[in-house]
């Protein structure tokens, strides 16, 4: 799955793994991925604790506390500092795709669209002639992006600024059953994400609003609220655009993200609800690890481990 957001000039070097970096006010979730022949190993995950009160400096003195091999360094943007829209191309030459974007998109944002960075990545073409072909884009306000490369100015190997649903994506390849098509389903304290993969395919994603979720139960036993009508209706809309607009076979298989003490309950219910093969992802069996991380350890890293699964990038 091959993919280019917010990357930066680099000089081309063959790597045999990349670290993920995921930042929080009090926190930096940390992983490393490495890969030799063939085998793809999880060889860090952990949480760095931030002293918060620290001042701006903070993030940086941890990140050179802990010693990080010379690899390539990804970062993931929050969800509150950009947009994923589905759009069809428009019909100019590849080097002015991201211009003519820009325009297109500048209806969608609430801030200048001089202010905006914009990339984008392919998902496959329709099964139906007659339509145009379609794009992710990525936008996001510049102070976000900078922000993320203020973070990890002093930080050698840095060039890849993620979103979290190709994260998602890259560990939705990687679960066996990818060949024959998975759906991955993350939860986040407001928001929850589906991305829908086959083999090494991206194919769509979607965003839901879990806010009225989140009022309605506390956060320790809101997970298990998740067979409602609303979360299992958005759920099915995602693949029945998936069959119907690339002419695939049914997903049947459900990956969900470790979210907590009530993922397992959670996965009962979508398993009852939609008829699935319903699990819950496991990082010490999806990947070689000397030891397995703890599942609160997990749920931290995620989309950390995700971002330091990237394995290649072109543009479009």
């Amino acid at each position: 799955m091959e993919s280019r957001v917010f990357g930066l000039p680099q000089r081309a070097a063959h790597h045999k793994g990349r670290i993920g970096l995921v930042f929080a006010s009090d926190h930096i979730a940390l992983a490393i991925v490495t890969r030799d022949r063939g085998q793809v190993s999880l060889t860090r995950c952990e949480v760095l604790p931030v002293d918060s009160s620290a001042g701006p400096g903070a993030h940086a003195a941890v990140l050179r506390a802990a010693e990080l091999p010379r690899l390539p360094v990804s970062t993931v943007l929050d969800p509150e500092d950009y947009k994923l829209a589905l759009v069809e191309a428009p019909d100019v030459p590849s080097a002015e795709l991201r211009a003519a974007m820009r325009w297109r998109l500048k209806d969608t944002i609430d801030y200048k669209v001089e202010d905006a960075v914009i990339d984008v990545f392919d998902v496959p073409p329709p099964s139906r002639g007659g339509q145009g072909r379609m794009l992710y884009a990525v936008v996001a306000r510049r102070s976000a992006i900078e922000r993320s490369a203020a973070a990890l100015q002093s930080t050698p190997g840095f060039d890849v600024i993620d979103v979290p649903e190709l994260c998602l994506g890259n560990l939705a390849a990687a679960v066996p059953e990818a060949a024959r098509g998975v759906a991955l389903l993350h939860l986040g304290e407001t928001a929850g994400t589906v991305v829908l993969i086959r083999g090494r395919t991206f194919y769509f994603a979607r965003q839901m609003d879990l806010k009225v979720a989140s009022r309605a139960a506390g956060v320790n036993d809101r997970y298990g609220q998740l067979d409602s009508p609303n979360i299992l209706l958005e759920l099915q809309r995602s693949l029945d655009y998936y069959e119907r607009q690339f002419d695939q076979p049914p997903i049947t298989r459900l990956v969900i993200s470790p979210t907590g003490p009530a993922t397992d309950a959670l996965a009962a219910n979508l398993s009852h609800g939609t008829g699935f093969d319903v699990s819950v992802l496991d990082l010490g069996t999806l990947l070689q690890c000397t030891t397995s991380p703890a599942p609160a350890t997990q749920a931290a890293c995620l989309l950390a481990v995700g971002a330091a699964m990237r394995q290649e990038r072109r543009s479009l």
